[in-house]
């Protein structure tokens, strides 16, 4: 079929082209999204896990909420920095020695909330992305320049107001950019889209996807989850 076997203005023979080139590219019904996972993640982040029982009760609570934690994320999961473009977290391993630390030593407190969110959607095989405004609060992390796992003390806890933009490819988160919410765009209920999407923190994240994706960064889909009834 690839050879052309066919007559030109055949239909089946172009159609036969067009999968050999992989130009035909169906949706994966199976595939998680960005949303997905990004949803899935932060339910096992957000796991309440005491810090003040003993070691032998907390770390097999640990490990379950780890392991719920990291099935969200690829082989080769990566963290970095939007501005310098530097790796956080390298690979998968210290990513998993971070949330270790995390999810033992910040206790039942520990809470990610997403506040806002644009979800770029793609079709077939392509990356999908969330773009994530988030509050972590009661989040213990290592010493700052000492082992990601924590062995070597911890920092006290702190609330942090993170923009974060996913990546999922092949039904798993395989990178994070990180930029600080300096200007807490999440905790404010009256920034909606038309407000982010002129300020630079949006827009620096929206030159990265045209940089991953090689163009126009394309259609998303916007919530600002403030605007989320509640029940009571």
């Amino acid at each position: 079929l690839c050879n052309g076997a066919m007559e030109e203005d055949d239909p089946m023979r172009q159609n036969a082209v067009m999968l050999c080139n992989g130009a035909m590219e169906e949706d994966d019904p199976m595939r998680q999204n960005a949303v997905m996972l990004c949803n899935g993640a932060m339910e096992a982040y957000n796991m309440p896990v005491a810090n003040n029982i003993p070691g032998e009760k907390r770390l097999p609570l640990v490990k379950e909420k780890l392991d719920s934690f990291m099935k969200n994320f690829g082989k080769e999961v990566q963290i970095l920095d939007l501005k310098s473009g530097g790796a956080v977290i390298k690979e998968r391993k210290t990513f998993n020695m971070r949330y270790s630390c995390v999810f033992r030593e910040s206790g039942a407190k520990l809470k990610g909330t997403v506040h806002k969110r644009f979800y770029f959607d793609a079709r077939g095989k392509k990356p999908t992305y969330c773009l994530d405004f988030e509050t972590h609060d009661s989040l213990v992390t290592a010493m700052a320049g000492t082992p990601p796992d924590g062995k070597l003390g911890c920092r006290d806890p702190r609330t942090e107001h993170l923009a974060v933009l996913y990546e999922e490819l092949g039904g798993k988160i395989t990178r994070m950019w990180l930029r600080p919410d300096t200007e807490k765009l999440g905790l404010d209920p009256t920034a909606g889209e038309d407000v982010l999407t002129r300020t630079d923190t949006y827009k620096s994240f929206e030159t990265k996807i045209k940089e991953l994706k090689g163009g126009p960064a394309g259609e998303f889909i916007f919530h600002n989850y403030h605007d989320t009834p509640t029940v009571g």
